[in-house]
């Protein structure tokens, strides 16, 4: 459990004595941007109280400022690193970039937030120019020899930019890329503090430690005049322009701020602090800055004190002044409850300040300070009282907020302070000082120990030492000490003590980070479980109830303990840079405040609850919980004593020459842990498992009963390849897909094999026409037969289904062109035994090994699988939640979104495969019925992915929104962008308690309490008077209507937050949980997990949300303002906001609806899994029931087409089956020119020729001439010797796996082919040399050979490269072993009995490399189809196909008779969804085309499918709206046809832009630079839905007719908002076409 931070007090700005400080402000003057300590602060200038922090620097900060947009900051240390981070949260860091070797001194943004310019003291240079977002390099800071102190850009083009240095020089540079133009020296005669172009440009302004203000023209650079000469009479350290371009103001070191007329050249204004006449240091005035955007013409200047002065002109003193520290505050006192609270801090440096906790001003202590750090308080009620190092004691009037001037000597240094009974007891290194009244009413020295700590109640006086003791004395009225008791519990030492407000708890912390509370009536231990803090705790205070206790420690953390429940315990996660050195209860015990070493003051509140639906029990409670991090969902997190906590970085071992052969030892201990560790991988598991089998298949070839077995042959080494092809790292069903693939393919080279030599018989001994029969095999069987292969392998396009086609090639063309008989005209059968032995022999052994080593199941890693994708989903769900609450995308470009999201990308292919591998399993247990609920559960899931999708474009839509900001009702440009008034502002609170926090996050989420809803207070039931930090009363109710009406977007949003943030929380968390559980519980039995609360608290979770939501929105409708006038666009801008709550509030009641499918589902499942039926009703196939045959076919998620497509044939997997037709030539009918026998004709005839229009057919054609081709010199006698010498039928295998569809799949493959060959070659012959045909070594070492190859083909997904090594490896080692035994008919090929492997070698390479050679040049020369081509093609016609769908009008389907086509089924759902998974193949496959134009762009055309699915996500979340009900309520009916004319024309303008860019990417031709604009069409619309509440609405209600309810606008806020994304995504890809084609312009249309 975690407390949250309620306001931030922030520190004041870095001060040096001699040194400028750069102050900055957000464009509309409500924030001032600053460095404290390691922290960097945004400041509410209004209202000083609130502020951000950001604290991800790890070095002293030196400078912060404001980017133009106000949406970023940069930051700079002294270490010389920059930082740009989100401006809103103050958490999000967008960039990270180290600039110089040394300190940042000033920072400068251009205008179009897009460079930023760091300047100060480094050893290679002093300044460096990048870009916000990457950090490249756009320029160099060069031509100072000294520390740069201050940098300004120009905000107008041309780029300007102006530096000055210790150098008492200023350098003006151009941009950009910056560059030197001229250097100014002699002017200034000292070191230049301060540079800045005016806001116009047209002027540049520099101060320095001269006292001399110079001007210069802004875009020349050259000096123009100097003003003021000696009017300032000490260093200038700031200036900053008005934003008239015609005043600025300077801050100097002689304690004033003055406002200069640029044009009177004269100071028409003076600001002095101090006494006139004397000097004070502390008022030197150190930065200025001029708030832009302000209309009350404010000045902020900052003393070196760290106060920061408000100046208004014709004011001679500050309006206001805000004091605090600047350094690490080292102790904190509370006086006064309630209203009246104060607090009062001091500092590091002796500082001492007041804080209001009801206004959060902080005042600095009148009167003489202490000298040193500030050791500790106590207070009175009407005095404070502060020991520090200068050894005094020191009074301050608590209501005068000064010291008395009252100082006490201490005996020594003082180690703490305590009250009671009006005296003060000072703790010091060498006793107890006593004060009574004031002044000092005894000493108790001490001898035996030295004190560390103190605490004192009643009599009571409770001392810590170094020791590890606590020491309990009595204290009488004549202030003498008596010891009581000593407490040795602790085991280090005491370092704070603190007793509860009665006096009967004593707690004791010590510097290991444990607490331990004692009883002070027995001194017994209440509880020492208080152990969370993992270093010092520095301090302890108590609520006044004494239940809690709450304490901070040098780990940075503050946590909040119970008595009652000491294991339960609430935490403020680095809580204070530096650690925490002081704790207090706030408002009651309802707060906790805390200080530390970032010199800030916070404020932490308790989570708000929400009412919730436990999963488990479906019971209703009511506590708090997180979406941040699903850990905290249950309980307190925390790192218990003895966990082990592991470095950022792993620890370097030294390295020294006399341990060097211990290092070794070492290093190889911990290689042979992280082997055996890998060893226990499923990966390493496969990869052993497959080279077992491949150990299996060489046998045939070594072990002589096996090869006796296969007959006398040399090609025995195929059944190694076999285990090689058909591995066994597969599962169950996979393995048995592959035996009956591997069969399949054998019977077809049998069946081709055998109608082959028939032919060749028939024609040799019956015609004696052998030439004929040859003919025929080569062109019916061996080009008929190998392009029938290639177009089923480009048609199922299956890895199994290319093994099985691979096989069935070498089968096939071993039997046509390496054996005698199809030549010799007579029938064999031993080849056709041969290969059926061989098949069945590896296929049995993988399957062996498959099957008894290691087995899997493809069901249980369906399941497993099943419980990732939840998982993901999940915790995907959560943070977008969050995201919305929060109002900002860091929960969705956090690297925890993108995990889970990569994780369920990465289980996705698997499902698929999964579930069709476990299909298998099924049918061969006779589960059938499983499987089919297993297909609906993933069907569901797939469901599950699109929602979370629409999920997270609804969630984008806000964020976009919270990002626009112009004033509302200002004149706007045509075509700029909408901009709310402060958008991200005021977070729901402020409604409630009357802050304007307008860049804090939309965090409250708060319901009201429900009365009996039973265990939402169970934890507290029995507690007498529970704190009210446990139990705080709601403030107010989501139905409250006396709340002030919503007067902007920004006011409307946090309202709905405020009504619905809860209930929409609380339903996610309910999900979330469900997720988690299901859908299995662990392995290996995976049985179906699933609580029989499950469904029905879901239910009663959603009932629970809907309610809510249909509350929140009526409330929401109610707040605006329906009665003014107001333009078009601020209408709009109204009912956008509005459309963006309801639709994510709807799309996530959406998903949880799906879940409920989803569950039902899954009892299905268990029900069915617990019967243990088995059926096998598959098996009678040919027994299909009448009502089967004649209902429709179910929609099963394997089975669905691509596209819809009415005629025409399948086209393969890897080419897009859209096509554009403009006459359909398909439907041509005869008939309509009449019936007769030649139109008859030529209609079959133009059919049977458009067969070969497609490009499978065409592909398996060209396949099949390239093989003829290819293998005719095996039927010519005078080349066939040519061709068996040179492996000719190796040369014609690589030419079918070669082949492929597209030019660059042919690319790919080939070099992975020849590469591949060539280093099995290498290998071959390595071996060979090495075993000298030993046969256990070659066994041996061909095992080893095959681990590294397994290795990539399944560690690496490599199959290619791995299984052509091992290929090569096979027909050269195995095949020259094979000869060495005489296991041939032609014992003298390639040297016989003593084989030559460098001759054998050299034939396989030079066969590949002619096949693939030839496979390539097939490729391109025949129907050549290149996948650049046909990606654009694809990409282009998907395009139209998105633009007509879109064209249709999706609301319009639901009003009849007004569409004739449906929007968007299910089924064209998918198909657009798998159809764009076959263009990402096409553009990986075009990446390996190479072209003379260049390669191709496959990053834009990346960004522009990234582009193209988010489209298909709007797409689905539209489809998610219109498919929960096709008919139209009344009011949905009258408020479509009331915008009917407004959405025809939104969906003309997107059409059109789908069109006009699809005919840019067809004909790679450049874009107009005039299309369209949707975003003033959007407007209209949303307009008129504005006009329709505030106009027709009324009128309806008067006339008694129907009028829209509030939920009938769902269908119009959705559309509206899918149409703004689609926009957007539109123009993203608009740009991208721009950048690959250009924009069309007079040069290109240039007649000639």
């Amino acid at each position: 459990m975690s407390i949250v931070i309620d306001k931030i007090i922030a520190a004041s700005p870095n001060t040096e004595r001699g040194r400028p400080t750069q102050l900055s402000t957000d464009p509309k003057g409500e924030r001032i941007a600053y460095a404290s300590g390691k922290s960097i602060f945004l400041r509410s200038i209004d209202n000083p109280s609130l502020s951000k922090q950001y604290t991800t620097h790890t070095s002293q900060t030196t400078v912060a400022r404001f980017s133009p947009s106000g949406f970023y900051v940069a930051s700079g240390d002294v270490s010389g690193t920059v930082k740009v981070w989100d401006a809103v949260e103050a958490v999000n860091t967008k960039g990270e970039y180290h600039i110089i070797s040394g300190r940042i001194n000033d920072i400068a943004w251009d205008g179009d937030s897009q460079r930023i310019i760091a300047v100060g003291d480094g050893r290679e240079r002093f300044g460096h120019c990048i870009t916000a977002d990457s950090g490249n390099s756009v320029g160099e800071i060069s031509g100072h020899s000294s520390i740069i102190n201050s940098v300004s850009i120009r905000q107008q083009r041309p780029l300007r930019a102006a530096t000055g240095a210790d150098d008492s020089s200023l350098v003006f540079l151009h941009g950009a890329p910056f560059k030197f133009a001229t250097k100014l020296g002699g002017l200034h005669k000292g070191y230049v503090y301060g540079v800045g172009f005016s806001p116009d440009g047209n002027q540049l302004v520099s101060v320095g430690a001269d006292r001399r203000i110079q001007l210069y023209d802004g875009k020349a650079g050259e000096p123009t005049h100097q003003i003021g000469e000696g009017e300032h009479r000490g260093s200038i350290f700031g200036v900053s322009w008005a934003k008239d371009s015609k005043r600025f103001v300077t801050a100097s070191a002689d304690q004033t701020v003055k406002l200069w007329d640029v044009e009177a050249g004269k100071a028409v204004q003076t600001w002095r602090f101090g006494s006139e006449g004397a000097v004070s240091i502390p008022d030197h005035q150190v930065g200025v800055v001029w708030p832009a955007g302000r209309s009350d013409g404010m000045v902020m200047s900052l003393s070196l004190a760290g106060d920061l002065n408000y100046l208004v002109e014709n004011s001679p003193k500050p309006t206001k002044i805000v004091q605090g520290h600047n350094k690490s505050i080292t102790a904190l006192g509370s006086s006064g409850e309630g209203n009246s609270q104060t607090f009062w801090t001091g500092s590091f440096d002796g500082r001492v300040c007041s804080w209001d906790v009801s206004s959060g001003i902080r005042s600095a202590i009148e009167g003489e300070q202490h000298s040193n750090q500030v050791t500790a308080f106590q207070t009175t009620p009407d005095r404070a009282y502060s020991v520090g190092w200068d050894d005094t004691l020191r009074i301050a009037d608590a209501s005068g907020k000064t010291f008395l001037g009252e100082t006490s000597k201490l005996s020594a240094q003082p180690k703490g302070l305590a009250s009671a009974e009006g005296r003060i007891f000072a703790a010091t290194v060498s006793g107890i000082d006593i004060f009574s009244k004031d002044t000092l009413a005894g000493s108790f020295p001490i001898k035996d120990f030295t004190p560390t700590s103190i605490a004192a109640s009643g009599s009571l006086v409770a001392v810590g030492d170094d020791a590890n003791v606590v020491h309990v004395y009595t204290v009488d009225s004549s202030h003498k000490l008596s010891p009581k008791e000593k407490l040795t519990k602790s085991t280090a030492q005491i370092t704070a003590l603190a007793f509860s407000p009665n006096g009967s708890l004593l707690a004791v912390g010590n510097s290991s980070g444990k607490i331990v509370a004692y009883e002070t009536n027995s001194w017994d231990i209440k509880t020492d479980r208080w152990s969370a803090h993992t270093a010092r705790v520095t301090c302890i205070a108590w609520n006044k109830e004494g239940t809690h206790a709450v304490s901070g420690g040098l780990d940075t953390n503050v946590f909040v303990w119970s008595v009652k429940a000491p294991g339960e315990r609430v935490k403020a996660s680095n809580a204070h840079k530096d650690g925490v050195n002081g704790v207090a209860w706030v408002d009651g015990g309802k707060k906790v405040a805390s200080t530390g070493g970032d010199a800030s003051l916070k404020i932490w509140d308790k989570l708000r609850n929400g009412t919730f639906i436990l999963p488990g029990t479906g019971e209703r409670v009511r506590r708090q919980i997180t979406l941040r991090n699903p850990a905290n969902f249950d309980g307190a997190a925390g790192i218990h004593p003895g966990t082990p906590r592991g470095s950022i970085l792993p620890l370097r071992r030294q390295y020294s020459q006399a341990g060097t052969f211990r290092t070794a030892v070492d290093n190889t201990a911990e290689a042979s842990k992280e082997l055996w560790e890998w060893l226990k991988t499923s990966t390493a598991k496969g990869i052993l498992k497959c080279s077992l089998a491949y150990l299996l298949g060489s046998a045939a070839t070594f072990l002589p009963p096996l090869a006796n077995f296969l007959g006398r042959q040399d090609g025995k080494h195929v059944v190694a390849t076999i285990t090689v092809y058909f591995h066994p790292a597969r599962s169950a069903g996979s393995m048995e897909e592959a035996a009956l693939l591997g069969f399949a393919a054998f019977l077809y080279a049998t069946f081709v094999g055998i109608a082959s030599m028939a032919t060749s018989v028939f024609f040799e001994s019956q015609l004696d026409l052998i030439e004929l029969g040859y003919a025929l095999v080569l062109i019916v069987f061996c080009g008929g037969g190998l392009g029938f292969i290639g177009w089923f392998k480009q048609k199922y396009n299956a890895p199994l289904v290319n093994v099985a086609c691979s096989l069935a090639s070498l089968a096939i063309i071993t039997i046509l062109t390496k054996e005698n008989a199809v030549q010799t005209g007579v029938f064999s059968n031993d080849k056709i035994v041969q290969v059926m032995k061989m098949v069945i022999m590896g296929i049995l052994a993988t399957s062996t090994v498959s099957l008894l080593v290691w087995p899997v199941s493809a069901r249980t890693e369906l399941r497993e699988t099943m419980i990732k994708a939840t998982d993901s989903f999940g915790d995907m769900l959560t943070m977008i939640t969050h995201g919305f609450l929060s109002g900002s995308e860091t929960d969705l470009r956090s690297t925890n979104f993108n995990k889970a999201q990569g994780r369920y990308k990465s289980v996705f292919t698997q499902l698929t495969k999964n579930l069709k591998e476990a299909r298998f399993e099924h049918y061969v247990l006779g589960t059938e019925e499983e499987y089919k609920l297993e297909a609906n559960l993933v069907y569901s899931m797939q469901r599950l992915a699109q929602s979370i999708g629409g999920l997270r474009s609804a969630a984008t839509t806000q964020f976009t929104l919270l990002k626009e900001g112009l004033d509302f009702g200002s004149p706007q440009v045509a075509g700029s962008p909408r901009m709310f008034p402060h958008m991200l502002g005021g977070p729901a609170s402020s409604t409630l308690t009357g802050r304007h926090d307008r860049f804090a996050v939309l965090t409250a989420i708060e319901e009201a309490s429900e009365e009996g809803s039973g265990a939402e207070d169970h934890d507290t039931e029995n507690s007498q008077g529970p704190s009210q930090f446990e139990q705080r009363e709601t403030q107010v109710s989501v139905t409250s209507t006396g709340l002030p009406t919503a007067r902007t977007p920004a006011e409307i949003f946090s309202r709905f937050i405020l009504h619905l943030g809860p209930s929409m929380k609380s339903l996610a968390y309910t999900v979330s949980q469900i997720l988690q559980e299901v859908p299995f519980g662990h392995g290996p039995e995976y049985r179906i997990k699933i609580n029989d609360q499950f469904k029905s608290s879901l239910t009663d979770a959603v009932k629970l949300y809907t309610n809510a939501r249909a509350e929140a929105l009526t409330q929401l409708y109610k707040i605006k303002e329906l009665d003014k006038d107001r333009p078009e666009n601020v209408e709009a801008d109204f009912e956008e906001v509005a459309a963006s709550c309801g639709h994510f509030s709807f799309s996530l009641q959406d998903f949880a609806k799906e879940m409920q499918n989803y569950l039902s589902i899954l009892e299905g499942l268990k029900e069915v899994t617990d019967k243990h039926n088995h059926s096998w009703k598959w098996l009678l196939f040919w027994k299909k029931s009448k009502h089967q045959l004649t209902q429709a076919p179910a929609e099963d998620p394997e089975q669905e087409r691509l596209l819809e497509q009415q005629e025409g044939p399948d086209v393969p997997k890897d080419i897009p089956e859209l096509v554009l037709e403009g006459r359909n030539a398909r439907k041509w009918k005869a008939a309509e020119q009449g019936h007769n026998s030649t139109g008859d004709f030529y209609h079959r005839l133009l059919r049977i020729i458009r067969v070969f229009e497609r490009d499978d057919v065409r592909f398996a054609v060209k396949v099949g001439i390239g093989a003829s081709l290819y293998a005719v010199f095996a039927f010519i006698p005078y080349t066939r010797p040519f061709y068996q010498h040179w492996r000719g039928e190796w040369g014609l295998l690589s030419y079918m796996l070669v082949c492929a569809m597209t030019i660059g799949a042919s690319n790919t493959t080939g070099w992975a082919r020849f590469i591949g060959t060539f280093i099995g070659a290498v290998i071959a012959v390595v071996v060979w040399v090495i075993c000298q045909g030993n046969p256990f070594a070659l066994a041996f070492l061909g095992w080893v050979v095959s681990l590294p190859c397994f290795y990539l083909i399944i560690a690496k997904g490599k199959g290619p490269f791995g299984r052509f090594i091992m290929l090569t490896y096979n027909l050269s080692c195995l095949y020259a072993y094979s000869l060495s035994i005489k296991d041939g008919d032609d014992d003298d090929d390639e040297g016989g009995v003593t084989p030559i492997i460098t001759e054998i070698v050299l034939h396989r390479v030079v066969a590949v490399l002619a096949g693939v050679i030839w496979g390539m040049i097939i490729t391109r020369v025949i129907w050549p189809i290149s996948a650049r081509q046909k990606f654009k093609d694809g990409l282009s016609l998907l395009w139209l196909r998105m633009g007509l769908i879109w064209k249709r009008d999706p609301l319009s389907t639901l009003l009849e008779g007004e569409s004739q086509h449906a929007y968007m089924n299910l089924r064209e759902e998918f198909a657009l969804q798998r159809y764009v998974l076959q263009l990402d193949t096409l553009r990986s496959a075009a990446s390996s085309e190479f072209e003379l134009r260049g390669p191709f762009p496959s990053r834009q055309y990346g960004r522009i499918m990234e582009s193209t699915n988010k489209m298909l996500d709007s797409f689905h979340a539209m489809n998610v709206v219109i498919q929960k009900d096709l008919h139209a309520s009344e009011g949905e009916t009258a408020l479509l046809k009331y915008t009917a004319e407004e959405r025809a024309d939104l969906c003309a303008r997107i059409s059109h832009l789908f069109q006009v860019l699809a005919s840019s990417l067809k004909l790679e031709f450049p874009l107009n630079d005039a299309l369209p604009n949707t975003s003033n069409v959007r407007d209209r619309l949303l307009a008129k839905i504005f006009q329709y509440r505030k106009n027709t609405a009324s009128g309806n209600e008067q006339d008694g007719t129907s009028v829209a309810k509030d939920e009938d606008y769902e269908l119009l806020y959705a559309y509206t908002l899918v149409t703004g994304q689609l926009a957007e995504e539109i123009q993203k890809v608009g740009r991208e076409v721009e950048e690959l084609f250009g924009v069309l312009d007079e040069d290109m249309l240039m007649l000639q």
